[in-house]
């Protein structure tokens, strides 16, 4: 048998202390990685919403309006010089979550393009919403717009139907917030 001492187990509160100090020491990290990329993250975003604006309606200014419908999942309403409105909006159904995209609408009435801001949908699936040539079929639309599985002309994304509908609801979205600015 062996004389040497036992070795002495930590007790529970150093154990506690040690991972307390652990964690402080992540979420500051975390804090300082939030605070360096918070500007940059929203210049991004701020430019990506520029740019759609341009594709969605192009004009030659774009006048933020006041909007107090009501609806929570409009974003803002964009006055496109006198070629009608484009307005932002989280189209809140998509499979992976909201959806925020832009809608233009002008002033017959009738769709000018769509963009998507950001999503959360399916690579390879759902985010096919992205794809210019998909979007395209939105282009002239007027009245309230669906896809062909509910009776409309959208021809929906293949294994993305849910998307499809999330972006069918943010244009009509935006058609209604149209309506009621007159």
């Amino acid at each position: 048998m062996s004389n040497a001492p036992a070795k002495k187990e930590p007790g529970m509160a150093s154990l506690v202390i040690v991972l307390a100090l652990i964690c402080l020491v992540i979420a500051a990290l975390l804090g300082i990685v939030n605070g360096v990329t918070e500007g940059p993250i929203k210049a991004n975003t701020e430019k990506t919403v520029q740019d759609s604006l341009k594709v969605v309606m192009p004009a030659d200014s774009y006048e933020k309006v006041d909007y107090t419908g009501g609806d929570e999942t409009v974003v803002a309403v964009y006055k496109a010089g006198e070629e009608g409105y484009v307005v932002e909006c989280n189209s809140p159904n998509g499979f992976g979550g909201a959806i925020d995209m832009m809608a233009g609408i002008n002033t017959s009435g009738e769709v000018t393009g769509i963009a998507i801001i950001s999503h959360s949908e399916t690579s390879g699936l759902g985010s096919k919403a992205t794809d210019p040539e998909w979007q395209a079929q939105f282009q002239g639309a007027t009245g309230t717009v669906s896809v062909a599985k509910d009776g409309g002309s959208i021809v929906a994304i293949t294994g993305s139907t849910i998307t499809s509908r999330a972006v069918c609801d943010g244009v009509n979205i935006a058609r209604s917030v149209v309506e009621s600015l007159g």
